[in-house]
């Protein structure tokens, strides 16, 4: 049998991602001109905590929507943490101006309709795909799998190349998905063996993928529900990859203890994601993913200072960050 080899894009899909995330900026404005943020912040600035609480919103939904603002040119982070209008914001979204602009998306406009669902009372969408997997049909688990697969394929490569996997001999892929990033791994660190984690019908996905790359010998796959049955062996690393930003503090707190508590001493714990500023002002790119996250999921991108918290808070040890793709970084911590 033929197998492929591991493929590397010549350039980054910067340009692609940066557009597809785009799409969000008009609906979140719309939003924000609907629930007077705009007004409310030109009254007085205001702390991501003070806004959601004078608009009776929840403070995730408040972050989502700021962040997004401010990365875009709409709102300015002054020191104090409180974000104030930029003279464009004061100009054009305030509707007591004389050049008050509306109509940045359609009406019914998709991305507009899941964020006012979620908007309303903070109502989640029916069946956030990381949240209810097991209760999808297969052909919807198979698309989503598959969608991620080729979102993710490009960045693989980079963070295969860095040098912490070259010190790690069993690496438990936590939520690994369609197996595109412990492919990576593998193929370019022949002493590691590799373990994708995840749902009954995403391992079956990954087995072929593995498959199609000829490395079933260093790579196997093990069915579990990371949050609630035990996680296999004694790996010296864990990676998360695009796995915290689904879920809220209180699971990624969960994962990061059950992460450290499978790990040998001095094994390493793997984060890839991307970030946002610790300052909550960008990048846009990235602060829109998060805004298109609220609609879906449970969690958001987080800031390199949140997860360094969540895992300082369980242990962990010499906190480390470094880019490697696009947006990506690749967050590494150590068990002591």
């Amino acid at each position: 049998m033929f197998n492929e080899p591991f493929p590397i894009p010549e350039v980054d899909e910067r340009l692609l991602f940066d557009l597809s995330c785009s799409r969000i900026i008009g609906p979140v404005i719309t939003l924000a001109q609907e629930i007077n943020l705009f007004k409310l912040i030109d009254e007085s600035p205001q702390t991501i905590e003070d806004a959601a609480k004078n608009l009776r919103i929840t403070p995730i939904i408040s972050e989502a929507f700021m962040v997004v603002l401010a990365a875009f040119g709409l709102l300015e982070r002054q020191k104090n943490g409180r974000f104030c209008l930029t003279k464009v914001a004061k100009t054009y979204m305030i509707p007591d101006s004389p050049f008050y602009y509306t109509g940045f998306c359609p009406p019914h406009e998709w991305y507009l309709d899941l964020l006012r669902i979620k908007l309303i009372g903070g109502a989640q969408p029916p069946m956030p795909m990381a949240v209810a997997m097991n209760q999808h049909k297969i052909e919807m688990v198979h698309s989503f799998i598959d969608r991620m697969h080729m979102i993710i394929l490009p960045t693989a490569a980079n963070l295969a190349k860095q040098p912490v996997f070259a010190q790690i001999s069993h690496l438990l892929d936590a939520g690994g998905g369609s197996g595109a990033l412990a492919i990576a791994i593998a193929a370019f660190n022949s002493q590691i063996q590799c373990t994708v984690m995840d749902l009954e019908p995403v391992c079956e996905i990954a087995q072929k993928n593995i498959a199609k790359y000829g490395l079933e010998k260093q790579i196997t796959t093990v069915a579990r529900d990371m949050f609630k049955e035990a996680w296999p062996g004694e790996p010296d690393g864990v990676l998360f990859g695009n796995v915290f930003h689904d879920w809220d503090l209180e699971h990624c707190y969960l994962l990061a203890r059950r992460a450290f508590d499978v790990l040998k001493s001095g094994g390493k714990v793997l984060l890839h994601e991307m970030p946002l500023h610790d300052t909550k002002d960008g990048p846009l790119t990235v602060a829109c993913l998060s805004a298109i996250l609220l609609m879906y999921e449970k969690g958001k991108q987080y800031t390199l200072k949140e997860i360094e918290e969540i895992l300082s808070s369980v242990g962990f040890i010499d906190f480390q960050s470094t880019p490697t793709h696009t947006y990506y970084h690749l967050i590494s911590a150590k068990k002591p």
